[in-house]
């Protein structure tokens, strides 16, 4: 999987935030800080061998970005 570059966080986009986020409480209880400052984020539209995908992550100020994934996305 590519790695973020400073690029790609600064074209990020914002998916969700706070209780917007399915894992909220899961996040909190797991990496903690407040729920209303988590934020999930997506890359810009990447491409390799496999197609076009999308690099998702929950981020949260103080605590940092965590549970990077990637995401095939369909053309």
């Amino acid at each position: 999987m590519a790695t973020l570059s400073p690029a790609m966080i600064s074209q990020s986009r914002v998916i969700a935030k706070g209780n917007r986020i399915r894992d909220a409480a899961r996040l909190v209880s797991t990496y903690g800080g407040s729920v209303s400052r988590w934020v999930k984020k997506s890359s810009p539209l990447l491409e390799d061998d496999e197609g076009p995908y999308e690099i998702h992550w929950y981020e949260h100020p103080g605590i940092g970005r965590m549970e990077l994934k990637r995401k095939q996305v369909d053309r």
